[in-house]
């Protein structure tokens, strides 16, 4: 067995996962309903992901450097900036009608579902190396 994933190992993975699993339910979708639940399965699975690696990339560059404390008001600001970016996004899929609301929460819902199968994975693994199970 091996020990705990490194942070940066974990967050591939999780992007790994995250990307399947989008291109798995948009083709479920696409199968099993029609292209127009493909499409907001899609959609929102894009518009979380997008979310999700710019909130990485705002996390990476506030915490980056060892010894650098970020300002709260900055970090404050660029969190709910690109809290509001999605949020409009979101409005607009919905205000044009360009996705079925169902199959566009369940595209959101994606990432979450990403960190919970990673998160579940690794809890397992650490579980039966300490023999807990």
């Amino acid at each position: 067995m091996r020990d705990v994933l490194p942070s940066e190992k974990l967050l591939r993975r999780i992007e790994w996962v995250n990307g399947f699993l989008l291109a798995v339910m948009t083709l479920g979708a696409w199968a099993l309903f029609s292209i127009q639940m493909a499409v907001g399965v899609f959609l929102g699975g894009a518009i979380a992901t997008a979310s999700f690696q710019v909130l990485k990339w705002q996390l990476g560059r506030a915490f980056g450097t060892p010894g650098k404390i970020p300002s709260k008001g900055g970090l404050f600001a660029s969190y709910y900036l690109r809290f509001l970016g999605t949020l409009f996004l979101v409005f607009v899929v919905m205000y044009y009608g360009w996705a079925d609301p169902i199959a566009f929460v369940v595209g959101l819902s994606v990432v979450i579902l990403s960190i919970v199968l990673v998160g579940g994975v690794e809890y397992l693994v650490v579980s039966a190396k300490r023999g807990d199970s």
